[in-house]
């Protein structure tokens, strides 16, 4: 195979690849955040309002692209997935194997960068069965986090759980009784517009009650997510006490999978977990669905909902020896602390 390698580094040029991203995504089969309008709008709206951040994007070709590589250099010179810290799994579209370390050579002679931080992989994804069982200088492979799911079989919520036992169930059941003085309404593109106002008055009373930082979904991150939105890659799942606002989901869907990506709610009791069973209770009564908890172990979605859980891993390359051992000594550091931190906590 003669192949060629294409960088991408301006927005019109992103432009002209729309296509051919689009048709590698449905036929590599990745998650949302492989998708073009969730890479395109991640730049477009947050990552390039930093001069220093480089748009890398790698596209291998042989006649036609088979491989598109979604990367940016940061402001410390280092290589990265698009969005990587807000994408609960990062990996590249492709559905031929090729030499990773080639690539990397190549883009480095092109473009200058430090270090390589591949994170948020899949056991599954495409890159760590590229870097599982090879060695490579100065490399770190780890497991990085972990990430919860849970198939549901068409029918009625939970009662197409076969492992939730009668006491889940009620749960369930005692948490809708609770807050059905609610109503709930699950917003599409086609159907409604982005929900600004109620983001907005949710927004201020979380900040207002301690619940956020002032700072949480700035106007970068807002227009990100009208353009997801609009681009019908996100659900908008909304509960409301009469004119009040009480809980906001953000849903990333692709096909029969949804997403819970970012969570808005005030104080009122089970509020969040209420709006997810309606959520998931509306979008399987019809068909099969996976749902998706997202990257992070949380106890309220591990006990109330029982999903499987598995694993997510990073690589991790350094030009020096020495870096690779300080990057190392720190990760280590990190942890103790960590740790130190929740036993005094608790």
């Amino acid at each position: 195979m003669s192949m060629k390698i294409r960088l991408i580094s301006k927005l019109k040029q992103l432009d002209a690849i729309k296509e051919s991203w689009r048709d590698l995504f449905i036929s590599s089969g990745r998650s949302v955040f492989q998708s073009f309008e969730f890479n395109y709008y991640s730049w477009f709206t947050e990552l390039s309002k930093n001069r220093l951040n480089t748009l890398c994007i790698v596209l291998l070709e042989d006649q036609v692209v088979f491989a598109i590589l979604p990367f940016y250099i940061d402001s410390s010179k280092r290589l990265r997935f698009i969005n990587d810290n807000h994408s609960d799994f990062c990996d590249v579209l492709s559905n031929e194997l090729f030499d990773i370390e080639d690539v990397l050579v190549t883009v480095n002679n092109k473009t200058k960068f430090d270090s390589v931080h591949f994170i948020n992989l899949k056991e599954e994804s495409f890159l760590y069965a590229l870097y599982k069982n090879k060695i490579v200088k100065n490399s770190v492979v780890k497991p990085f986090e972990q990430y919860s799911e849970l198939f549901v079989p068409a029918d009625s919520f939970p009662d197409n759980i076969l492992h939730y036992k009668s006491k889940q169930k009620t749960t369930f059941r005692r948490i809708k009784k609770r807050n059905s003085n609610h109503s709930y309404n699950l917003l599409l593109k086609e159907k409604s517009a982005f929900p600004i106002h109620e983001i907005f008055q949710l927004k201020n009373r979380m900040i207002h009650l301690g619940l956020r930082k002032s700072d949480f979904l700035d106007r970068d991150r807002l227009s990100f997510l009208e353009e997801l939105y609009n681009s019908d890659r996100m659900l908008v799942s909304i509960v409301k006490n009469n004119d009040n606002v009480r809980a906001i989901s953000f849903i990333l869907k692709n096909n029969n999978t949804y997403l819970f990506w970012i969570d808005m709610y005030d104080n009122t009791k089970m509020i969040n977990i209420y709006n997810y069973i309606l959520f998931i209770e509306s979008i399987s009564s019809q068909d099969n669905v996976e749902i998706n908890f997202g990257r992070g172990v949380y106890d309220y979605k591990m006990v109330n909902f029982k999903p499987d859980v598995k694993p997510l891993f990073a690589v991790y390359i350094f030009r020096h020896r020495l870096h690779r051992v300080s990057f190392l000594v720190i990760n280590k550091l990190k942890v103790i602390l960590k740790l130190i931190y929740k036993k005094i906590k608790g």
